[in-house]
């Protein structure tokens, strides 16, 4: 009764993703039935495959997916060329292989594979969908053990069961266009096999290790946050005294006067704080992109050049190295502080 229910359950959930047309991204938010579509674009050539590959794929798969059997035979096929693989799956690890087709548990793994590949298909059109995607895989599968052997493996099945199920559907153009696909797909999530801690974010291009590393080490300066920024404002109008000018408040204050006037400690605070803000959250993406995009937009009315900001940052590092900040740490501030950098004032 138990594997009867978990197969329904399964089933209908793959039924109701496969109602969103071709061409759309499917993708779970929560266990509930939260959704959220996204078009992975079509028209060009700008994902891993051109335009007329993703089509062929979206077609051939769309034609062998509406068999409920073919995720259970490609995973079955899998396991049973190397059985070692099936001890990788705790649910049925020690299930018989004869009776691996009608157990519940591998049935579900089957149907998960399935919405996993659906999913991927679909972001093929969109290079910062499918980065996310082989992302997740990647990382999902290094805690499991997975070797890049392995996806070569199960790509091979997996295209030897598309040939059987398709038929002659599965002419030389579409042989052609899933061997470039597998390829790609495989290429890619060999390069994500890593721990999911030094994941690059696609679209942060920060990892969870440069994150951390950057967290950390602020944590032990940011008390003396103010002084680092004061410190980093007088130079910088000291190397370009037009820079003062911005600040209608304390544009006239002479340098040896800067650091007991308030309009300028306020306006201090007032960076070493949003700076303080943006480290904080930079383990939280939408956060961490809100706030370089509320930099963006605030100081783009202001004219400040791009040069400033990288003064700024440069800067920072020397402040950091001289705070006690160890080398290794500087190299992600570096990487973090380009990021921040590109995104208030990217390069055109």
């Amino acid at each position: 009764m138990m594997k009867i229910a978990l197969l329904l359950a399964v089933t209908l959930a793959v039924a109701y993703a496969s109602q969103y047309a071709p061409g759309s991204v499917v993708t779970t938010v929560t266990s509930s039935t939260t959704t959220t579509t996204v078009s992975a674009g079509d028209s060009d050539d700008s994902g891993l495959l051109s335009a007329s590959d993703r089509a062929i794929i979206r077609k051939t798969w769309e034609q062998a997916r509406k068999d409920g059997d073919v995720a259970p035979q490609i995973l079955f096929r899998f396991v049973k060329a190397h059985p070692e693989y099936q001890k990788l799956f705790r649910s049925f690890a020690s299930v018989p292989q004869d009776e691996l087709l009608g157990n519940g548990n591998f049935l579900a793994q089957a149907y998960t594979i399935l919405a996993g590949l659906n999913v991927v298909i679909q972001s093929l059109g969109s290079r910062e969908l499918l980065a996310n995607q082989l992302n997740a895989l990647g990382g999902a599968h290094f805690s499991r053990g997975a070797t890049p052997v392995m996806f070569d493996e199960f790509g091979a099945i997996a295209m030897d069961v598309l040939a059987e199920e398709l038929g002659s559907a599965f002419n030389a153009e579409a042989k052609a266009a899933w061997t470039t696909a597998v390829r790609g797909l495989n290429a890619g999530i060999v390069k994500t096999l890593k721990a999911p801690e030094d994941l690059v974010d696609p679209q942060t291009r920060l990892s969870g290790h440069i994150i951390k590393d950057v967290q950390r080490s602020w944590e032990n300066v940011r008390g003396n946050r103010n002084t680092i920024v004061a410190g980093i404002f007088q130079k910088l109008f000291a190397g370009t005294p037009r820079l003062q000018k911005a600040f209608s408040k304390f544009a006239k204050v002479a340098a040896a006067d800067l650091s007991a006037n308030a309009d300028f400690n306020k306006q201090v605070a007032l960076v070493a704080d949003r700076l303080d803000v943006i480290i904080s959250a930079m383990d939280d993406k939408l956060q961490l992109l809100g706030n370089i995009n509320y930099m963006r937009y605030s100081h783009e009315p202001r004219g400040i050049s791009r040069q400033t900001f990288e003064d700024f940052a440069e800067l920072l590092i020397e402040s950091l190295a001289s705070s006690g900040v160890a080398a290794d740490d500087l190299s992600f501030w570096k990487g973090a502080l380009a990021v921040f950098v590109n995104g208030v004032t990217p390069k055109h």
